[in-house]
């Protein structure tokens, strides 16, 4: 049984399979896929020509580029999500961290959705301490799916807004749950 977990930018994702790396299951983060894929010198010569930006592309030329132009989050999308998703379908992973499964429409390539949440005064706190005052985070926010529509594809909800220790006793008890459903 592979399960997928997703949640937004600064929600706690990572927290969450860190945990469960610790408790010894295999883990698998898209994010680290999708940095791996970006390096690639032909993908990144690629997202150059497709932006019309100087090569080598930096992830910063991508995220102004998502921000500010329309249609390019689906351009970047069409050359780096196959490569992603080739390396999750190549990985033995029990636990994969997929940050936009829902707005790829990826959950039906797993067996089980935990959706990990903060809040969004958490997630903005988060998001400020992580990249400062000045970064344009809401054009980020708004472009990614609320909790309430990832909410009907999750089979389990982590919240991260709360001690360690309780995230830590939330991701034990999801995880008797998933092997109770087998």
């Amino acid at each position: 049984m592979v399960v997928a977990i997703t949640g937004g930018i600064a929600e706690g994702k990572s927290t969450v399979l860190g945990i469960l790396a610790n408790l010894g299951f295999s883990t698998l983060s898209a994010d680290l896929l999708a940095k791996e894929v970006f390096n690639d010198p032909e993908v990144n010569r690629s997202l150059a020509s497709l932006l019309d930006i100087p090569f080598p592309v930096a992830p910063s030329d991508i995220l102004n580029a998502i921000s500010n132009r329309s249609g390019a989050r689906r351009a970047v999308n069409r050359i780096m999500h196959p490569r992603i998703l080739a390396g999750i379908q190549q990985s033995e992973a029990e636990f994969v961290e997929i940050p936009l499964l829902i707005e790829a429409c990826l959950q039906g390539n797993f067996d089980r959705t935990w959706l990990v949440t903060c809040g969004r005064d958490e997630q903005r706190r988060r998001l400020r301490e992580r990249y400062g005052d000045s970064f344009d985070f809401e054009a980020l926010l708004a472009a990614q799916l609320t909790f309430s529509v990832k909410m009907v594809f999750a089979d389990e909800v982590i919240r991260t807004n709360f001690p360690l220790e309780t995230v830590r006793r939330n991701v034990s008890e999801a995880l008797a749950r998933r092997f109770e459903c087998g």
